[in-house]
């Protein structure tokens, strides 16, 4: 953010007044073009990386689902072993160790969003101070205009202040709008891995079921006969 020095402005008597004046403007105008460029270039610069992010966001998920899938496909066989306890510790710390860096690096992608959004709010900030310090500079160095004009310039400040929140409210609802679509995508992942966790209990819980009642219908293992 280009930031004006108003000391380069004070008013000087007869001529220098003028100089100072006319270097107000030239500043002015490069304030202005400098301001109108980063308002073009900065939004799109901002969903590129937000689309960047989102895209990597959505490689992390369809890694995650592969792990979980291979733990399910893991964990079953566990059920078919001896050592069934033994077996599904090993592949659950495994998954987890797999996990681990996809954790790692949401956290890293959640941390860049905060810093956007935080340098967001700053730009808007200084925005509004050089918007307003750029005012007040027109209005010093701006000869009498008459009441029409006035109205003019007035009604046209109006209209680009419009312009300008409509662009902020937009850009926070696409923002607001991917966090609930993020928090929603979390919350069905978390849903439907719990609904297969339960249902790879009930089933072994069932195996265990149908093996004791196969036991059961068998009856006990009649003694060997004494030797004669």
């Amino acid at each position: 953010m280009l930031k004006i020095s108003m000391r380069a402005f004070i008013p000087f008597p007869g001529r220098r007044q003028q100089a100072g004046l006319g270097l107000a403007a030239l500043w002015l105008a490069m304030a202005g073009s400098l301001h109108a460029a980063q308002e073009v270039t900065a939004p799109q610069a901002a969903n590129s990386v937000q689309a960047e992010r989102e895209a990597e966001r959505g490689r992390i998920e369809l890694q995650r689902a592969d792990i979980e899938r291979r733990k399910t496909a893991a964990e079953t066989l566990c059920y078919q072993r001896f050592a069934v306890e033994d077996c599904l510790r090993d592949v659950r710390r495994q998954a987890r160790e797999e996990l681990h860096p996809l954790r790692e690096r949401e956290l890293q992608l959640n941390q860049a969003q905060r810093r956007e959004n935080a340098e967001f709010r700053r730009q808007q900030i200084e925005a509004k101070k050089a918007d307003k310090a750029a005012s007040g500079l027109k209005a010093q160095q701006r000869p009498p205009a008459q009441p029409r004009d006035t109205e003019a310039l007035r009604s046209q400040r109006e209209q680009q202040a419009r312009e300008r929140a409509a662009q902020q409210a937009d850009n926070q609802r696409r923002h607001e709008a991917q966090q609930n679509q993020r928090q929603a995508s979390e919350a069905q992942r978390r849903s439907q891995a719990r609904a297969d966790y339960e249902a790879k209990i009930r089933a072994a819980e069932e195996r265990k079921a149908r093996a004791a009642e196969a036991a059961r219908e068998r009856g006990p293992t009649a003694a060997p006969l004494p030797a004669p």
